[in-house]
């Protein structure tokens, strides 16, 4: 009888502490954020060798444990040419190395403008993105804060695994 209380007590302690740590790794993933880049895209077109300029503005919506990305392209004047949509979730958030990994496992791809060239970065991001979701189920992606300006509310965002840089604004929603 007495074996059977302590084993009770045990399972109950057991069950206890799993559900602390089950819910401390959950909180921890959970990030509430916003950035906003914008960028410059350069790129030789390898038909005609030609320098081709666009502009993109990419959204990353971090809300919780959900992760969404809105990559919007746009000529040198400002005419909408597409947007790729990439949506998931959080899979791990390094808070204190500003390091968030990004299971992504929706793409699409929307023209807004058939008339003007696709970007080179659209184009590629999009089979790429596309792959990954068909063969692997997932597009991986890392993102991490290099720099923060307080003041400004922006940062520099490297991305893994392109090892690409850009500028961001920053908006923490607490």
């Amino acid at each position: 009888m007495t074996n059977r209380i302590i084993f009770r007590i045990l399972a109950a302690l057991i069950a206890i502490v799993s559900s602390v740590i089950v819910y401390q790794h959950i909180k921890a993933t959970e990030v509430d954020m916003v950035l906003s880049c914008r960028n410059e895209l350069v790129a030789k077109n390898p038909n005609s060798d030609t320098i081709e300029h666009h502009s993109l503005i990419a959204d990353f919506t971090l809300q919780k444990r959900s992760a969404s990305i809105s990559y919007r392209y746009f000529s040198t004047d400002g005419n909408p040419i597409a947007t790729l949509y990439l949506t998931g979730d959080v899979l791990s958030a390094y808070k204190e190395k500003d390091t968030y990994i990004l299971n992504l496992t929706h793409n699409e791809l929307i023209r807004h403008n058939t008339e003007l060239p696709l970007p080179q970065h659209a184009s590629h991001l999009e089979a790429f993105a596309k792959r990954n979701i068909s063969k692997k189920g997932v597009h991986n992606l890392t993102i991490q804060i290099t720099n923060r300006n307080a003041q400004q509310n922006t940062v520099l965002l490297y991305f893994l695994p392109s090892t690409n840089i850009c500028a961001c604004n920053l908006v923490e929603m607490k």
